[in-house]
C-alpha cells in the first residue's frame, strides 16, 4: 500500500491527532487563505462546489508527479466527469486512482514543454490561469483533485500543506426542522415536542468545516465530512448519516443543514461541535425539554 493511500485511509485519524502530513504540493506559490476564493463544499451556483478556486491569478503547476491524462480546450465538451465547463485545463493522472485537475487556464500560455511528453514532474509550470472557464471575468485557478477509482471529488484541503491561517467558524441561529417543516429557533425554543429533526445553522460564505459533529445526552448522533462529495443518483452529495444532496444541506440562502437528530421526550442536552482542517474546535450546547 502507498503513503498516499495510506493517508488517504487514515486522514481522519491524521486530523485528530493532528500529524501534519500530506501528498500534494499546492498548486500555485504564496498560499494563504485569503487567496482561496470558493472552498469545497460550499454553496456554488446550483450546486456544490467540487473544487477551489484562488482569488489571484498566478502560475500554476504540478502538484505532484504523475502523467498528463488529458489536455482540454475550453471550446472541448463531452468530458462527462464535471458538473460545469473548466475552460482549458490539464489533468494530471497519479498513483492510487487520484488526479489533479487544473482548470480555467490560458490556452495560449500552457507550457510547450508538458506537450513533448506524458511524463510530468512535481512544481512543473503548466500554464498561467486564463479567462477560459465558467468563472467568465475571474481569470482564477479552479483546482479539483479525483479519486477515479470511487468516483468522488477528493478536498485539496486534506492533501495540501496546511494553510498557514483559517477562516473562523461560527455556531449561530441555530434552528430544528421537524418532519412537517415547522421550525425552532433554539436560541428562543426550548420547549420542544420529541422527534426526528434537521438541524440547522447560520451559512458562512468562506468558511467550511472539515467535520461537523452532534451529540444528544453525550451520544454521538451525527457525524458530517467535507473531506469527499460523493455522486448518489446523479447529484453530489456529503455522507454523514446518510447522503445529503445539495438541496439538502442548502435549502436557501441562508441556511446549511449540519444533521439530522432524534430527540426523546424529557431534559436533553444537544452538543454541536465544529472542526478545522487545522484541528481548531469550535462547540455550542444547548438544553432542550421535549415533551
Amino acid at each position: 500500500m502507498s503513503n498516499k493511500t495510506k493517508l488517504f485511509l487514515t486522514i481522519s485519524i491524521l486530523f485528530s491527532i493532528l500529524i501534519p502530513l500530506f501528498a500534494f504540493e499546492w498548486p500555485q506559490d504564496n498560499i494563504q487563505s485569503s487567496k482561496i476564493n470558493t472552498y469545497f463544499g460550499q454553496k456554488r451556483a446550483q450546486t456544490i462546489s467540487n473544487s477551489i478556486t484562488f482569488s489571484e491569478s498566478e502560475n500554476v503547476k504540478a502538484t505532484d508527479d504523475g502523467n498528463i491524462s488529458i489536455i482540454i480546450t475550453e471550446h472541448d465538451d463531452g468530458f462527462n466527469w464535471f458538473e460545469s465547463p473548466l475552460g482549458t485545463a490539464v489533468i494530471i493522472s497519479h498513483e492510487d486512482s487520484l488526479q489533479s485537475v487544473y482548470g480555467n487556464l490560458d490556452t495560449y500560455e500552457i507550457n510547450p514543454d508538458i506537450l513533448k511528453s506524458p511524463k510530468i514532474k512535481k512544481g512543473t509550470r503548466i500554464s498561467t490561469t486564463g479567462n477560459s472557464g465558467w468563472q467568465e471575468d475571474n481569470s482564477f485557478l479552479e483546482f479539483q483533485v479525483l479519486d477515479s477509482k470511487n468516483n468522488n471529488f477528493v478536498n485539496p484541503l486534506i492533501l495540501m500543506p496546511r494553510l498557514n491561517s483559517q477562516n473562523e467558524l461560527t455556531i449561530s441561529k441555530v434552528q430544528l426542522k421537524n418532519k412537517f417543516g415547522k421550525y425552532y429557533d433554539l436560541s428562543t425554543q426550548t420547549q420542544i415536542p420529541s422527534g426526528i429533526y434537521k438541524i440547522f445553522k447560520s451559512r458562512q460564505n468562506l468558511a467550511i468545516p472539515y467535520k461537523i459533529s452532534i451529540a444528544v445526552n453525550g451520544i454521538e448522533s451525527e457525524q458530517i465530512t467535507f473531506d469527499t462529495l460523493k455522486m448518489d443518483q446523479n447529484d453530489l452529495a456529503i455522507e454523514g448519516q446518510t447522503f445529503y444532496t445539495v438541496s439538502d444541506i442548502y435549502p436557501n440562502e441562508t441556511n446549511m443543514l449540519i444533521g439530522e437528530i432524534y430527540l426523546p421526550n424529557g431534559q436533553n442536552t444537544l452538543r454541536i461541535i465544529q472542526t478545522d482542517f487545522a484541528g481548531n474546535k469550535t462547540s455550542k450546547t444547548f438544553k432542550i425539554s421535549t415533551y
